[in-house]
């Protein structure tokens, strides 16, 4: 970037990469993509790289819900987009790891089951050998999965969300599961249009990035 002119270094690390893997011990596999990282390296580009970089996450003030939300307003790019780190090497979704089934969850607020299906190629809420997953991403395990992925409030409510869609119909496998724990008591009832409004503070933007975000987030 120096040698270049250049003044920003804008990575797309989410808010959601500041949670620990390991909730007791605090461990982040994602340590690297942390607004902890991000500050400390800030710190070092500042002082022994140039003073003029300003090196920073332009998603940071994001959850993993507000960008699925964003994301699903671009369809034109469902058939192409991947993130499953098992079927990375030939550019497939595998749909059958805590990656595949994670998107699946923080899309299905917002995208209709035909578009899931049409991305992973089948319904992920209706395969029971994803269970294991299921329980680690929502925090029914006490480990998640060692992948990045969203928060355990940001999935639970996402699945509290898509619950609320079928209106007392049948639920596919999965989510039939889910609503027998009492983690879904917790979740029900809650808003999820009320925790798409809310930013994180912890961020290093500027006010110019910042409002940038904001436009785009809460446009119409």
């Amino acid at each position: 970037a120096t040698l270049g002119g250049f003044k920003h270094i804008a990575l797309s690390n989410e808010a959601s990469a500041n949670e620990a893997t390991e909730i007791e011990s605090g461990v982040n596999h994602q340590y690297s993509k942390s607004l902890e990282f991000e500050e400390d390296f800030r710190w070092y580009v500042k002082n022994y790289i140039s003073a003029d970089l300003n090196y920073f996450s332009f998603l940071r003030p994001l959850s993993e819900l507000q960008i699925a939300k964003l994301f699903s307003g671009f369809p034109k790019y469902f058939p192409v987009f991947k993130s499953c780190n098992v079927g990375s090497k030939t550019d497939i979704w595998c749909g059958a790891c805590p990656k595949c089934l994670f998107v699946n969850i923080i899309l299905s607020p917002f995208i209709s089951l035909q578009q899931r299906v049409a991305v992973f190629g089948k319904d992920l809420f209706e395969d029971m050998q994803l269970k294991k997953y299921l329980d680690e991403l929502t925090g029914i395990s006490d480990v998640k999965p060692f992948e990045c992925v969203g928060t355990l409030d940001e999935v639970n409510l996402a699945l509290a969300a898509t619950i609320k869609k079928y209106d007392g119909n049948k639920l596919p496998a999965l989510l039939d599961h889910y609503v027998k724990n009492k983690l879904f008591e917790e979740y029900r009832d809650s808003d999820l249009n009320l925790e798409l409004k809310k930013l994180e503070e912890g961020h290093c933007l500027t006010d110019e990035f910042l409002e940038i975000l904001k436009q785009k987030l809460f446009e119409g």
